[in-house]
């Protein structure tokens, strides 16, 4: 009697505890179930994007930098990536606080020399420049020819005006980076205020071009 009451008190203790663990295994499997059924996290990419505002007349300094993970669907393309080293370059135009950072954003070092009262104006001369003529550190007349420069009836064209003289490039978007492909390189020069709303005043109703010094 006594060998029987100790054979089936194991037996009474399992009894009691099927409960919870059928509660416990019915947990689990649906645990497991969430699991199977929730999708994976979604990729993601590190890209190079500004930390503020940044324009063209400062190299990038570490702290104009910040890593950022996207969607691969939401990286434009070329974008900058962590491994890639874009400190001391320019770029070719101002950029706005968290913008992803491309190779077509980055142009070869900025010149040197600049009187710190000089802002930064975008010129795109007339028609097509030789590929490479003219870099960052280059320095440059504007002119302008008024009414395009054509030649009134009677008479010869009326000489081009000197708008901006001796300014250095800080940066230059070659022709069609900007997906005008019949356009000619978009150049950034270092100016003074009033130079700027002057090459302002003339971008819509004149010729630009430019000539070199050396």
């Amino acid at each position: 009697m006594s060998g029987r009451g100790s054979a089936s008190a194991p037996l009474r203790a399992l009894a009691r505890l099927r409960r919870p663990l059928g509660a416990l295994c019915a947990a689990l499997a649906l645990t497991g179930a969430v699991l199977l059924l929730r999708p994976p996290p979604a990729p993601a990419t590190e890209v190079l994007v500004a930390a503020r505002r940044l324009d063209a007349l400062s190299p990038l300094a570490p702290g104009d930098l910040a890593v950022r993970a996207l969607p691969p669907a939401a990286v434009p393309e070329h974008a900058l990536r962590p491994h890639d080293d874009p400190l001391g370059r320019s770029l070719t135009g101002p950029v706005t606080r968290g913008e992803v950072l491309t190779r077509a954003r980055i142009a070869g070092p900025p010149a040197h020399g600049r009187d710190p009262g000089l802002v930064a104006a975008p010129v795109r001369p007339t028609g097509t420049l030789p590929d490479g003529l003219v870099h960052p550190g280059s320095r440059v007349d504007v002119l302008a020819a008024a009414g395009g420069g054509a030649a009134p009836l009677g008479g010869e064209a009326p000489p081009a005006r000197t708008v901006v003289e001796d300014r250095p490039v800080v940066a230059v978007e070659e022709a069609g980076a900007s997906g005008a492909a019949s356009a000619g390189p978009l150049l950034v020069l270092a100016v003074r205020p009033a130079e700027a709303r002057a090459l302002a005043g003339h971008a819509g109703t004149s010729h630009l071009s430019i000539t070199l010094r050396r």
